[in-house]
């Protein structure tokens, strides 16, 4: 069965949620949202859709609007677009189309009428060929490694995370987003020449080339975005600056690894609220798992607990706290629960080398590994070589 990704774009809070209410096809996925704003082509590409939804008062609809739609040439993404309006009429249906919007229809309009009349215009454009010279991106994802306490192996597991994914053969990037004491850097051995700071007050804006020549490229083939070199610089960084560096980042990167600060200042907030999956990192004492309930009460309140999962990290077998404390107290499963390995860690930091670099097959390594594969399943629905190559070393043993 067919899978469609859909976009919502609208200013409009109650027509977002009316409309995700109402498209209830397992068909169909909202994979994203946007505000109708200059931006929102480099947002709405990021995501990759098959479909954007725009929902607009019929007063708001005029020349410029249909001139804002035309601008993006969603086609060229292998993309159509469709509005959702409160007033419709042969005018408007004439002049949407004179656009390249696919249909016209009613707020109202029902679930099952949407979806029908979508599939319809889907296979009218497979029929037609119409999209055959557009090249279809890979859309990306986002993980923000997030905790509410320091010392819980989070920047180990982010950096960690990139290299395997790189190693994997895929496009990643790491934002080191602890603005005051970022040091995923020292961490993998690297010496930025230049930071996020310089990147979000670049005169001429923010651009992919821009993110490209100020990341740094770690041995293993991904890019590292660097934290300020000074805890005074991170002011300069700003939510929307995280926000547009972010989507601009999909439209390049398969994997985009957020290493957020423990602090939940403005762009971390922005960080979170902007990515697809939100990695809470824990390791097993008391302290950790109160500041566990703390950080997954603010993640609701952004109304982002869909996206959280629980990683628990420095495992151990004999422990007053458990993992079965973490899953009652948050209602959530464990995603991942990587051994306490400190030996291997601390080794492979000095050395300048990721663990699963330095000891590939001491435990921790094996279970990051394992995490990265979880998240390459669910992103990708295979595991590619990473699969045969487990099965080939199964069988040798």
């Amino acid at each position: 069965m067919s899978k469609f990704n859909v976009v919502v774009v609208s200013n409009d809070t109650e027509y977002k949620v009316s409309f995700k209410n109402k498209l209830t096809d397992d068909r169909f996925t909202i994979v994203g949202y946007s505000e109708i704003e200059p931006s929102a082509k480099v947002r709405i590409t990021g995501f990759v859709p098959d479909v954007v939804v725009f929902l607009v008062d019929n007063m708001d609809i005029d020349a410029s609007f249909m001139d804002f739609i035309e601008s993006m040439n969603l086609s060229s993404i292998g993309a159509f677009p469709v509005i959702l309006t409160d007033k419709v009429s042969v005018d408007l249906v004439n002049m949407a189309a004179q656009s390249g919007v696919r249909q016209v229809m009613d707020l109202d309009v029902s679930g099952e009428e949407f979806t029908s009349s979508i599939i319809k215009i889907i296979e009218k454009e497979r029929k037609y060929n119409v999209s055959t010279t557009s090249e279809k991106k890979t859309r990306s994802r986002v993980f923000g490694f997030f905790s509410g306490k320091g010392g819980v192996g989070k920047t180990t597991l982010c950096t960690n995370a990139a290299v395997a994914l790189a190693s994997r053969g895929k496009k990643t990037l790491l934002v080191d987003l602890d603005l005051q004491f970022g040091d995923a850097d020292m961490a993998l051995d690297i010496e930025p020449k230049e930071t996020i700071v310089d990147l979000s007050r670049d005169p001429n804006g923010i651009t992919l080339d821009s993110i490209i020549s100020v990341c740094t490229t770690h041995p293993s083939g991904f890019q590292m975005l660097a934290s300020p070199s000074s805890p005074e610089l991170a002011e300069y960084v700003t939510s929307s600056a995280v926000k547009t560096i972010l989507d601009i980042a999909r439209n390049q990167f398969e994997y985009i690894l957020i290493d957020c600060g423990c602090a939940l200042v403005d762009p971390v907030i922005t960080a979170l609220e902007n990515s697809d999956t939100i990695f809470m990192v824990n390791d097993v004492n008391i302290l950790s798992l109160k500041r566990a309930k703390v950080c997954f009460n603010v993640i609701q309140q952004l109304n982002q607990k869909e996206k959280a999962r629980l990683i628990i990290n420095k495992n151990v077998k004999k422990n007053t706290v458990t993992i079965a404390d973490y899953e009652n107290l948050l209602g959530i499963p464990a995603y991942a629960v990587i051994s306490d390995d400190f030996k291997s860690v601390n080794t492979s930091l000095n050395n300048g080398q990721p663990v699963v670099m330095f000891r590939p097959r001491s435990p921790i390594a094996r279970d990051l590994s394992e995490m990265v594969d979880k998240m390459i399943l669910e992103r990708e629905g295979t595991l590619e070589n990473s699969t045969a190559n487990k099965g080939r070393k199964k069988k040798k043993s």
